[in-house]
C-alpha cells in the first residue's frame, strides 16, 4: 500500500477537500493518482484486486470513492469483474473506472453506477467525472 499526498494542489468549489479515494493501480504514481491528488483527494493505492477489496470491507472509516486504472487488470471486463466483486462484498461505494478503451465519459446518472473515463481524458474532464461520481457526497462544514 501506498499513500499518495501532494502539496500545493489547486482547491477546487464543487467538492471538499479531502476524499478519501483507493485507487486499484499497477502504477502507484500513475496519472490518476496525480489527477485525484489533484482534485484534493487523499489517495491510497493498492496494486491487487484482493488486497483492495480487503482494505475497502475493512477500513473502520470508511472510503469516498474506488477508483480503478482498469487496463493492468484486463481492461472494461476487468472493471466490471472489481464492480461485481463489490456488489457481492456489499460495499456500498461510488466507482470511477478509467481504461484506454473507452472512448469518451461516461456521467451515468443512477447513483449506483460507476463514472467511467477514458485514460487520456484531459484534467477538466477528469474533474467533471469526479464532481459527477461524488455529487450526493455529504460534505463536511467546518465550523
Amino acid at each position: 500500500m501506498q499513500t499518495v499526498v501532494r502539496s500545493g494542489s489547486t482547491a477546487y468549489a464543487a467538492q471538499a477537500m479531502g476524499v478519501r479515494v483507493l485507487l486499484l493501480s499497477g502504477l502507484p504514481d500513475s496519472r490518476t493518482a496525480h489527477q485525484l491528488v489533484s482534485c484534493g483527494s487523499l489517495v491510497d493505492v493498492e496494486d491487487t484486486l484482493d488486497l483492495a477489496l480487503a482494505r475497502l470491507r475493512n477500513d473502520p472509516i470508511g472510503y469516498d470513492l474506488f477508483v480503478m486504472d482498469c487496463d493492468a487488470y484486463g481492461g472494461i471486463s476487468g472493471g466490471e469483474r472489481a464492480v461485481c466483486s463489490l456488489i457481492a462484498a456489499e460495499a456500498k461505494m461510488r466507482v470511477m473506472l478509467v481504461s484506454r478503451d473507452f472512448d469518451e465519459p461516461a456521467l451515468p446518472l443512477g447513483r449506483r453506477t460507476a463514472v467511467c473515463l477514458p485514460t487520456a481524458v484531459g484534467d477538466d474532464d477528469f474533474r467533471r467525472g469526479f464532481d459527477h461520481v461524488l455529487r450526493d457526497r455529504a460534505r463536511l462544514a467546518v465550523m
